[in-house]
């Protein structure tokens, strides 16, 4: 069985803007269907369980379960596969938003031929296949420095301007001109500002904030420091220049397009070379108590993290805290930046609200839904 669910943004219209749009999330909670079961069983259920990320979540889980066990850490072949293995899923998510769902969006062909071939290599990639992984992590390198990016290759120096930055991002083809018409779109600065971008943690340091397994009502709403945070490639990315120059000059959502393109560079290099020393680990995990273990996996959404306590055999708590749960938190980045805004037209605003889902990326099949404002 798996448990995908809905996500649906409602949003209100008063013919000026948008006064207040809400997320609603409808994926059953899946780690109360491994309670009770034996580790094995839970280990075999994980991945089916998923229809995203289903790599990710099963590696992730078997890392939480080792780590409660006092396992051994894994030999450099093993961590080497999985790497690549969480890699290669990472860019094949990214890819189908970047070349289907943005273009499709602001109405441009979808490269549906280059994504279709891109998707069946990366399908192939074993974790013990080194020359597959080298060779669609080239091919997927040439993508964005040959199309996507192709006008921030060709220029030494940075963009003076917003004007620039859209001329050169429509050197990329179809995401280049998906970014070019959101920066067109204009600027937009949340009323209500953004939500923190969380920081990148190891396992440990997840298990010290956390301090044991974390409740159904944590793992629904998850914080960082008491306050909801946004995970995924803007969190992972924000110090770049360029995603940064972005953010301040008022272009949240093309600041996570952009960040996506990054981040999947970032995905075929670890393709070509995994546990390179000069990028954090993609999958950690560390002992969570008596009995219990953590992990924490980094996924082209967001940090994933599994947590689970062992009575013998018996799987007695188990927690899933997932990415699409941080940034449609009730009151995070999509509440903040969901509502209070104006836009042209309706057809304007449902274009902005989705670039808005799509930049933070749910795991889950979303649907925007307008309804005429209560107090228009």
């Amino acid at each position: 069985m798996t448990l995908t669910g809905q996500l649906l943004i409602e949003a209100e219209w008063d013919g000026r803007g948008v006064p207040v749009a809400r997320a609603r999330n409808s994926r059953p909670p899946a780690a109360r269907l491994l309670v009770g079961r034996t580790v094995d069983e839970a280990l075999a259920r994980v991945p089916a369980l998923f229809a995203l990320c289903g790599r990710a979540q099963a590696l992730t889980a078997q890392a939480a379960v080792a780590a409660a066990r006092g396992e051994a850490t894994p030999d450099e072949a093993a961590r080497t596969a999985a790497e690549r293995a969480i890699a290669a899923e990472a860019a094949q998510e990214h890819l189908w938003r970047l070349l289907l769902d943005w273009p499709a969006l602001f109405g441009i062909e979808p490269r549906r031929g280059r994504f279709a071939e891109l998707h069946r290599q990366l399908a192939r990639v074993a974790g013990n296949d080194a020359d597959g992984a080298r060779e669609v992590g080239g091919q997927i390198l040439d993508l964005v420095a040959a199309e996507l990016l192709a006008g921030f290759f060709t220029v030494a120096r940075e963009p003076s301007s917003l004007a620039e930055f859209a001329s050169r991002a429509r050197r990329g083809g179809s995401v280049g001109a998906a970014l070019g018409d959101l920066l067109e779109m204009g600027s937009y600065a949340p009323p209500r500002g953004m939500a923190t971008l969380l920081p990148c943690l190891g396992a440990a340091d997840w298990a010290a904030v956390l301090a044991g397994v974390p409740n159904a009502d944590f793992c629904r709403a998850p914080t960082w420091q008491g306050l909801p945070a946004e995970t995924g490639a803007l969190a992972r990315h924000q110090d770049s220049m360029l995603v940064r120059l972005l953010v301040e000059r008022g272009h949240p959502v093309a600041a996570r397009l952009f960040a996506a393109v990054v981040d999947l560079s970032d995905w075929a290099s670890r393709l070509r070379h995994p546990l390179a020393e000069d990028m954090p680990a993609v999958l950690e995990a560390a002992p969570l108590g008596e009995g219990a273990g953590l992990a924490r996996c980094e996924t082209a959404r967001g940090v994933l993290i599994h947590a689970v306590r062992v009575e013998g055999d018996t799987v007695a708590e188990y927690a899933i805290v997932a990415p699409t749960e941080w940034n449609f938190h009730p009151a995070g980045a999509f509440a903040l930046e969901g509502s209070g805004w104006q836009a042209p037209d309706l057809d304007s605003a449902h274009r902005h609200l989705s670039a808005l889902v799509l930049g933070l990326n749910p795991c889950v099949p979303f649907e925007v839904r307008f309804m005429e404002a209560r107090h228009a």
